[in-house]
């Protein structure tokens, strides 16, 4: 079964957040699976309340990418949008810690970062001069 996710892509000075749970394990950008009959922009505007605590002002479509979640096994599709927000992060459902990563951090390995993310986000941002 495939299923289906929504990432927001928060930058700032060419840096993104990401976020990590409790496990702490590695980083990822903040969302979630999207449930059954909800929009993207909904399932967003809920995940980056619940997680972080803000508000979504307005987003924009950036990249769909198809992966293995190794995690759980199964082919996840991710839905990237370009966020911008209002409030200030706290940290909140699932989520531990906020990072602000940077292309030096990319480069450097450091700290780890879900494989979606690494092999295809940030090359993509990079070409994009976004990051």
């Amino acid at each position: 079964m495939v299923k289906d996710r929504v990432a927001a892509i928060i930058l700032n000075n060419k840096k993104m957040l990401l976020v990590t749970g409790y496990d702490e394990l590695y980083y990822w950008t903040p969302g979630g699976k999207i449930e059954e009959g909800e929009a993207h922009e909904a399932c967003l505007r809920r995940e980056l309340k619940s997680e972080l605590n803000i508000e979504m002002t307005s987003l924009k479509h950036y990249g769909t990418y198809k992966l293995i979640n190794k995690v759980e096994n199964e082919m996840q599709v991710n839905n990237y949008y370009l966020v911008q927000y209002e409030g200030e992060f706290k940290p909140g459902d699932e989520i531990t810690k906020t990072i602000w990563y940077s292309k030096q951090n990319f480069l450097d390995k450091s700290p780890r970062i879900s494989e979606g993310v690494e092999t295809t986000l940030i090359p993509k941002l990079i070409q994009d001069g976004f990051f």
